[in-house]
């Protein structure tokens, strides 16, 4: 493997650590899962903005979740939903290797 493949997988698996960190925090501060769903709260409070945030870094790992379920029930939709994950989780892997941590 090259190291140009490596660097991808880096950014792969970095975003969706971080999926999974923010993901279990605000569970674990909030007592509510961040899902998708609670995008479209019809009574939002003044927590909403965090909400927001929180529900937008741990989507990979909520969209994944969703993507195995798919694949198994339904696989035409799965793989799309699969690439959704994986390339949500890349560009979010990308963006906190350039941006937190400065490397290019």
């Amino acid at each position: 493997m090259d190291v140009q493949h490596a660097a991808y997988l880096f950014a792969l698996a970095v975003g969706f650590t971080s999926a999974g960190i923010v993901g279990s925090f605000w569970s674990i501060a909030m007592d509510e899962e961040p899902r998708l769903g609670a995008l479209f709260d019809a009574n939002p409070t003044l927590l909403t903005p965090l909400r927001v945030l929180a529900i937008v870094f741990a989507a990979p790992v909520t969209v994944l979740l969703t993507a195995f379920h798919d694949l198994i029930e339904r696989p035409i939709l799965g793989v799309p939903v699969l690439a959704a994950a994986l390339g949500w989780s890349f560009l979010q892997g990308v963006f906190i290797l350039t941006q937190v941590f400065g490397i290019t």
